[in-house]
């Protein structure tokens, strides 16, 4: 299993107009694969939030996922 950095992001505008993004919640997650990390964590985001669906509170998904380093590492 590899651990990923799961973000949810939701783009704002302020009082000038200018986009910001805005992280609505993160997560560290246990998988074996990309998909399998998403899935975990929108899964960990809408028990969190209480909701069916994720993009009621964000657009994005950001994740970060070992470097070749660190999965060489691991093995």
């Amino acid at each position: 299993m590899l651990s990923f950095d799961v973000r949810f992001i939701k783009t704002v505008c302020d009082d000038t107009g200018h986009e910001h993004r805005a992280c609505q919640a993160a997560f560290s997650v246990q998988a074996s694969s990309l998909t399998e990390a998403i899935t975990q964590a929108e899964e960990h985001f809408c028990r969190q939030k209480h909701v069916h669906d994720w993009t009621i509170f964000a657009d994005s998904v950001e994740l970060k996922s070992p470097t070749a380093l660190e999965r060489a590492w691991l093995a």
